[in-house]
Formats: structure tokens, C-alpha cells, sequence
């Protein structure tokens, strides 16, 4: 398993990763005071992959979002297991995975946050959406929670849904063809958690990526 570990630091203000992840592997970041990271995550295999991400908001004012685009293959299993960790005050991370599923896919998610005793004025958000394009597909979302400062606001949440028959319905009554309308709809679905991604460059790239692994 590969395994990486970096350092956001305040001279980087703010820094946006991405992270293209095909196999198994283990990323660390630690992010410091009053720095900012993107975190961008890209998980896409012929077949399985598992990763494990840890984000340490580590001193007072570190700021997270991390993003999640996983793109299946009909015929994958992903694994993947996020840890936003505050461990100092006045800190922040934001978490979006959104999936697309296909054929016999499977995806199994489980995203924990930790609010240590001193991380007081803590802000953490998760939150993992799942699209089914197919009867077979599966995915699981466990999230947790260890909270043990009391000043703080974690929430998290979870959807799995598939493509709304009406909205098929609406796009076909207006000469679209279904596997277009499939198409416009699933595009719409990844393309809203672009927009928490601030780096224009970086935002290209991602949806450049999108485009090619669907």
C-alpha cells in the first residue's frame, strides 16, 4: 500500500490536491495553523481499490474541503475510509463523496469525524451521495462521530437514489433520448460538487477527468 503524508503550511495559504487514486493507498495531510487545503479525490479502477484519507486540522484556524468523485466501471469494488480529525481550536473541514455507480458495482464508505477535548469552535460537515444507474449496483455509508469538546457543530448525512423516472420522463417529452437525458442528469449530479472546488484550473481538470472516466 502506498503511503503519503504532507504538510499544509501557512505559506501555502490555500492549496488544492488532487488525487488520483486507482489501487490501494494511505494519505495523511496535516494541515496547520490558518493554512487551507482542497483536497480532491478521484477514485476510478478497472477493478477494486480501497484508500484510507486522513485529514488533521492539527493547529488553530486550518481550514479543509474535501471532495470525492468516485466513477465505477460496471464491474468495481472501492472502498474508501476518510478521517477529518480536529485536534486544535477554531478549525474547520467540509466533506463531500458523491458516487456513480454502474452495472454490479459496489462502494462501501465509512467517514468518521473526531473533535478532540481543546478543538472547541469546531466546524465539521460530511456528507456522501450515491448515484445507482442500475438494479445491481450497491453501496453502504457508515459515518461516526467522536466529539469531545462540547462547543462545537458536526452533522453528517447520507443518500442513495437512482434517476428519477419523471425526470426521464420530462426530458424525453422535450425530444431528448433516455440515454441522453441518463447522461444530462448524471453530469448534473457531479457537476454541483465542482463548485466547492475554488481553483478554476483545478476545477477544468477534475471535470476534464469526470468526462473521460464516464
Amino acid at each position: 500500500m502506498a503511503q503519503i503524508r504532507q504538510d499544509i503550511t501557512p505559506h501555502d495559504r490555500i492549496e488544492t490536491k488532487i488525487v488520483r487514486i486507482t489501487g490501494e493507498c494511505s494519505l495523511e495531510y496535516y494541515v496547520s495553523r490558518n493554512a487551507h487545503l482542497t483536497l480532491v479525490l478521484l477514485l476510478h479502477a478497472a477493478k477494486e481499490l480501497q484508500a484510507d484519507v486522513c485529514v488533521r486540522m492539527a493547529e488553530v484556524g486550518s481550514q479543509a474541503d474535501i471532495v470525492g468523485f468516485i466513477v465505477g466501471t460496471s464491474e468495481s469494488r472501492y472502498v474508501l475510509n476518510t478521517q477529518q480529525l480536529h485536534e486544535s481550536a477554531e478549525t474547520r473541514s467540509n466533506l463531500l463523496v458523491r458516487s456513480v455507480l454502474y452495472g454490479s458495482d459496489a462502494f462501501f464508505y465509512r467517514g468518521s469525524i473526531r473533535v478532540d477535548v481543546g478543538a472547541q469552535k469546531t466546524d465539521a460537515y460530511q456528507r456522501n451521495e450515491n448515484l445507482l444507474l442500475s438494479p445491481n449496483a450497491h453501496t453502504e455509508s457508515k459515518p461516526m462521530l467522536e466529539i469531545l469538546a462540547n462547543d462545537v457543530r458536526c452533522t453528517h448525512g447520507a443518500t442513495v437514489s437512482s434517476i428519477p423516472k419523471e425526470e426521464l420522463w420530462y426530458l424525453e417529452s422535450r425530444g431528448i433520448p433516455k440515454h441522453f437525458g441518463k447522461k444530462l442528469i448524471t453530469d448534473g449530479f457531479l457537476e454541483r460538487s465542482l463548485a466547492l472546488i475554488s481553483d478554476t484550473i483545478a476545477r477544468q481538470e477534475v471535470r476534464k477527468w469526470l468526462h473521460k472516466a464516464m
